[in-house]
């Protein structure tokens, strides 16, 4: 086949004849610009490097030569991206140029690695005939940016390439002189930036620029030249500025974003030259920017001095107006310079007149906020200006010393000069608006060589702040061992060791709410009482608050007599554990044997827990390994009893009390011997100790369970077996006499029901009671009837007198009960039955009605007695639960029967249907035909059509009888309206039957195991009523004898008994729990993966635990052995008098907005 190749439909060729001419291939290729497809041949390298050469120099017939050869040479290019055109350009060869420009479809705009056109190579190198070339060719060059997203116009001017702006001038119609490039710069700015004064005057001469055009920052580009002190520039700008009229001092006062005149710029860049040019061109040393801040507080921040020489020098008559001039926050000149240490700038300012007791916003003098900034060689030097010292405070009132000390400067270095101790003596105890001193601070930030000075120079160490709090109070607040140390060591130190703040606290409570335990070791053993505060709590309820244990076995140590001690409130530290959730300090206080007492208003520890949701703490207490039956008998305020309690509030922690209750022996478990114990001291009352005090109820844990709802509790295995002994102690054999009882009437009713059918034209006269004594003797049909009707009657009349009693008993809660009712409607049926059976002389169509009634109810009834029975009763028990489901799925749906069973009875009630088929009497031989009425279909009425509805759904449909015979033999109005039924019946399909009830039954499917745990936990609650019910009819002693405190199971034992009462009890007996999501169905060999999977768990987690106690004991060998070694080694270095930085420091921590409690969690975070 041909292959051909289209162009404007009008030039075709043949490509296999021409293929074999090369030369004819390239000319077409060239025409259809296909010759990177069709072309060959490979690239020359050199002879491209050597087309590069021809173009920069400009050699046309070499240029020539070598694109005739291979024309992909011109689109080479070197490592720098570029290619023959961007070579020309910068060399402004202009003949390479038209050459290249003059091919068809040449590319006027290839850019270099840089991203810059051969313009912007040609803007460059001032190559003035290219730039006219390439702008005469393509225009929209000059708005083309490159990679620094410069146009050629902004590179020509950061260039300063005057020639090629000059060039561009002459086409400066075809672009926007005010182009912007990065940041919004205009090529002013950059002329600007980069100090190209020449560039800056073209531009403005002859672009016509606009030198007050300002970037993206807010910066006018004599802003920029003041900030990168480029003066010559600037100068142009401002000659410029005068030629058109604008005077020097008028740009001087134009203000950028921040409010900086070009004088702040020029400052700001530190350069003199651009700073003497602004102050000879009119800018004044006083102009503020938007902080107030003026040129020479600039100045003065950076330290430059020469600069604030020459503003001074230049503009005398301003110098002591900039001198008192304050910025926003009020600090003057010399503020500045003070702040940042510049020693020399300070001096020069003060000799120049500058104020030292100017203040700044927060009332600090030079001296003070020099002090404050830790600028010392500043301080030392205003201090031999002769500045006063006592005068000076801030507007906290703090003093020089203040500043010193909360700067961590030396003291030693102030006080050196004997002319200024004096004046330092008498700042030693000055206080601040807070009442502290310098000591007091030294003594917060634990600054050791401070406290050292002060207490040598003769601070006092017993002055209180407003808060009543010493030195002392703060270096126990924040763990300073050895600041404490040293203020005990002092003259006065015994003074202060008991004193107390403002709250009533000593030393030893804020140590002890803090947990530092050496300091609390030291202040004992330096003689610390054991106060009260004003609310009554010794050091140990602090200590508890916050869960610091060490703190609380120092100070138990010393003072035992403190662990039961209580406050105002009667709260003991066990109380103040619960309120804060220290489970750890909760189990060591109850290690310690501390009483579980109640405080003023009758609340005990786990009263608190209980209130403010504490699980944690009140797992502690309750899973103690020696108090906690003490803890279990205790009874609370709000729920009376702590099961109770724990059953309402916190389920978790009455799980984990139950999970106490099951002990596993440690043989192996597939050993005989190995067995399960069962305690349930926590789920029944004790001859020795109530868990429900103040009840005669039975089973009170588990009817606390019930009327919580705590189902999960109720699934508990201890739980199910203490409902299991219960239940083969004595509820099995009740119930199953009252299941023989039950089936004796059932028997009964249903023989007397039977012979209700019977036939009643041989017993035409009544009963009289001569026949019912002669039943037994001479048997008959009415006879058996009478006696099988009293019987019932008077099993009738008993279950009346039962069900009447509860309901004094229950009152409204017995109509709640939905089993109530039935058994009133089963009683009243059968007492009818009954009767009708002993006094009726005919027979009526009531009598089989109600004798249906009391059968249907009779036998509905037994089921639900069955349910009773674990293993049979958790089946009835899932059938109501589906069933109520089904109920609650049709009440919604209804909607869809009464829909479809008044449209069919609409379409089809009156539709008549005659056929034509003949129907001969056998007799007479007449021919007749059969009219049929659709009535007889089951639409004659709505409540009949609905009731044909719910038949269809279950798959009577009878399509042929009622839908397609009627569509054959109809007229044609009625026709149609068997059409529209047929329409109805096809939606009824899909809607009713298949996807109704595929819903039914993937619900019955997919939520069957969620069916069988709630009909295991309602059969539990079920049986849990029962069982109260039966104690409450039992007497005490039967009771006493068949309950069990614990049991113990051999799960691999086999049982014993004989086959009969293993097979009762196989079915009627109880049926373990399955918690877990496996079906009902699992087998034995799942059950020993279980048992096998569990032992390997429980013996992983043993190792786990032994390996972490023994990590802890070595951890604990560990910090040991570095307190000792970090003991001796200050040892060797006081020995050998080596001193360090670290010093200087106390140890503890400082952290003013927190409060102690925060930082402490458990004991695990105690200072060693």
């Amino acid at each position: 086949m041909t292959r051909r190749i289209f162009k404007d439909d009008t030039f075709r060729i043949k490509m296999r004849p021409i293929i074999k001419d090369p030369m004819v291939f390239l000319n077409v290729a060239r025409i259809l610009d296909l010759k990177k497809r069709f072309y060959p041949l490979p690239v020359d390298f050199k002879s491209c490097q050597e087309l590069l050469e021809a173009a920069e120099k400009g050699n046309l017939a070499e240029f020539q030569r070598l694109l005739a050869a291979d024309e992909r040479r011109l689109q080479f290019r070197d490592s720098q991206g570029r290619q023959a055109v961007h070579h020309a350009a910068l060399n402004d060869r202009i003949n390479i140029l038209e050459y290249i420009l003059g091919r068809p479809n040449a590319d006027l705009r290839p850019v270099d690695n840089e991203g810059n056109t051969p313009l912007h190579s040609a803007c460059m190198r001032d190559s003035v005939k290219a730039i006219a070339l390439f702008i005469n060719h393509d225009p929209e060059q000059l708005e083309c940016y490159n990679k620094e997203f410069q146009a050629p116009l902004h590179l020509a001017t950061q260039l300063n390439k005057v020639g090629s702006l000059k060039a561009l001038c002459d086409f400066k119609s075809k672009f926007d002189v005010e182009m912007r490039s990065k940041h919004g710069r205009t090529a002013l700015h950059l002329a600007c930036i980069f100090d190209n004064a020449e560039a800056a005057l073209v531009l403005l001469r002859d672009h016509g620029a606009s030198p007050k055009t300002t970037c993206d920052n807010g910066f006018y580009p004599i802003h920029e030249a003041a900030k990168n002190a480029s003066a010559n520039a600037m100068r142009a700008l401002l000659e410029f500025g005068e030629s058109i009229g604008c005077p020097r001092a008028e740009m001087m006062k134009l203000f950028d974003a921040e409010g900086n005149v070009p004088l702040h710029s020029a400052v700001h860049a530190g350069d003199l030259k651009a700073v003497e040019l602004c102050l000879e061109s009119g800018a004044f040393i006083s102009t503020q920017q938007h902080d107030l801040s003026t040129p020479v507080h600039l100045a003065c921040s950076q330290g430059a001095i020469d600069i604030v020489r020459l503003m001074f020098r230049c503009q005398p008559d301003q110098k002591m107006g900039c001198l008192t001039c304050s910025d926003a926050q009020n600090m003057t000149p010399l503020h500045c310079a003070a702040m940042f240490d510049h020693v020399e700038l300070v001096e020069y300012l003060v000799d120049e007149g500058a104020s030292m007791n100017a203040t700044d916003k927060e009332g600090r003098s030079v001296l003070l906020l020099a002090a404050a900034r830790s600028a010392w060689k500043t301080v030392m030097a205003i201090l031999k200006l002769g500045a006063d010292l006592k005068s000076q405070r801030d507007n906290q009132g703090r003093t020089l010393l203040h500043h010193i000390v909360l700067s961590g400067g030396s003291i030693e270095e102030f006080t050196s000069d004997k002319e200024r101790l004096e004046e330092f003596m008498q700042l030693l105890n000055e206080r601040d608006s807070s009442g502290c001193t310098a000591l007091h601070y030294a003594s917060r930030n634990g600054q050791l060589k401070s406290i050292q000075s002060l207490i040598v120079l003769g601070a006092a160490v017993n002055l209180k702040n407003n808060d009543n709090q010493s030195p002392l109070h703060f270096a126990a607040k924040y763990g300073r061992y050895n600041t404490v140390r040293h203020l005990l060591d002092s003259k006065k130190g015994h003074l202060i060791i008991n004193e107390m703040d403002g709250e009533g606290k000593t030393p030893l409570h804020i140590a002890s709410q803090c947990g530092h335990v050496r300091v609390v070791h030291l202040l004992l053993v330096k003689g610390a009482l054991l106060h009260r505060d004003h609310k009554g709590r010794t050091p140990l309820h602090y200590a508890a608050m916050n869960g610091f244990n060490n703190t609380m076995e120092q100070l138990l140590a010393v003072h035992s007599h403190l662990l039961d001690q209580t406050d105002r409130d009667g709260n003991t530290a066990l109380h103040m554990a619960a309120m804060k959730n220290r489970s750890s300090t909760a189990v060591m206080l109850l290690h310690m044997h501390c009483k579980v007492t109640k405080n003023g208003i009758d609340m005990s520890p786990m009263d608190y827990a209980l209130h403010y949701k504490h699980s944690e703490v009140a797992m502690a207490m309750v899973t103690h390994p020696t108090r906690s039956e003490e803890i279990m008998m205790s009874q609370v305020k709000t729920y009376g009893c702590l099961v109770e309690g724990l059953t309402a509030v916190m389920p978790e922690v009455m799980m984990t009390v139950l999970d106490r209750g099951i002990s596993k022996s440690k043989m192996s478990h597939d050993s005989t011997e190995y067995y399960v114990k069962y305690s349930f001291a926590c789920l029944q009352n004790s001859e020795n100790a109530d868990v429900v005090p103040m009840t005669d109820e039975p089973l009170p844990v588990m009817n606390i369970m019930v009327r919580y709802g705590r189902e999960e509790l109720l699934s508990h295995p201890l739980s199910v077996k203490y409902l299991e002994t219960k239940w083969n102690a004595y509820g099995l054999y009740f119930h199953i006499v009252n299941l023989m009882v039950y089936t004796v009437f059932l028997a009964f009713l249903t023989l007397n029901a039977v012979q209700l059918m019977q036939d009643n034209k041989k017993r035409q006269r009544g009963v009289s009671s001569a026949d019912v004594a002669n039943a037994f003797a001479r048997p008959s049909i009415a006879t058996l009837s009478s006696l099988t009707s009293v019987i019932v009657l008077l099993f009738v009349m008993i279950n009346v007198l039962k069900e009447a009693f509860q309901l004094i008993q229950q009152r409204t809660k017995y109509f709640v009960d939905v089993m109530n009712m039935l058994e009133w409607a089963l009683y009243l049926a059968a007492g009818l039955m009954a009767l009708s059976q002993l006094t009726r002389t005919e027979e009526r169509s009531y009598q089989n009605i109600v004798a249906a009634v009391a059968v249907f109810l009779a036998w509905f009834n037994y089921l639900l007695f069955l349910q009773r029975f674990n293993r049979v009763g958790l089946y009835v028990v899932m059938f109501l639960e589906i069933l109520s489901t089904l109920l609650r799925v049709v009440m919604v749906f209804s909607v869809l029967i009464i829909a479809f069973g008044l449209s069919f009875h609409i379409l089809l009630a009156r539709v008549e249907l005659t056929t034509r088929k003949a129907i001969i009497d056998p007799y007479t031989g007449n021919l007749s035909y059969v009219l049929n009425t659709l009535d007889d279909k089951g639409f004659h009425s709505p409540l009949v059509s609905l009731i044909r509805v719910g038949t269809m759904m279950l798959g009577e449909l009878d399509f042929l009888g009622t839908y397609l015979s009627p569509l054959r033999n109809l007229d044609s109005s009625a026709w149609y309206q068997i059409v529209a039924a047929t329409m109805f019946l096809v939606a009824f399909i899909i809607l009713m039957p298949i996807l109704l009830m595929n819903l039914l039954i993937g619900l019955a499917v997919g939520d069957i195991e969620t069916v069988r745990r709630n009909a295991q936990l309602k059969r539990l609650t079920m049986q849990v009523r029962l069982h109260t019910d039966l104690e409450r009819k039992l007497p005490r002693k039967i009771l006493a004898e068949v309950d069990k405190t614990e049991i113990s199971i051999f799960p691999n034992q086999k049982g014993s008994g004989n086959l009969f009462w293993r097979t009762v009890k196989r079915w009627f007996g109880s049926a373990r729990i399955n918690t877990g999501t496996s079906g009902a169905g699992s087998n034995n060999n799942n059950r020993a993966l279980s048992k096998s999977f569990t032992q390997q768990v429980e013996s992983q987690i043993s190792e786990v635990n032994e390996q972490l106690n023994r990590q802890k004991e070595k951890m604990r060998d560990m910090s040991r052995n570095m307190e000792q070694q970090l003991v001796l080694l200050r040892l060797i270095v006081s020995k050998m008098d080596i001193k360090s930085e670290t010093e200087e420091m106390d140890e503890g921590e400082f952290n003013p907005t927190a409060v102690a409690s925060d930082n402490a969690e458990n004991s695990s975070s105690d200072e060693k």
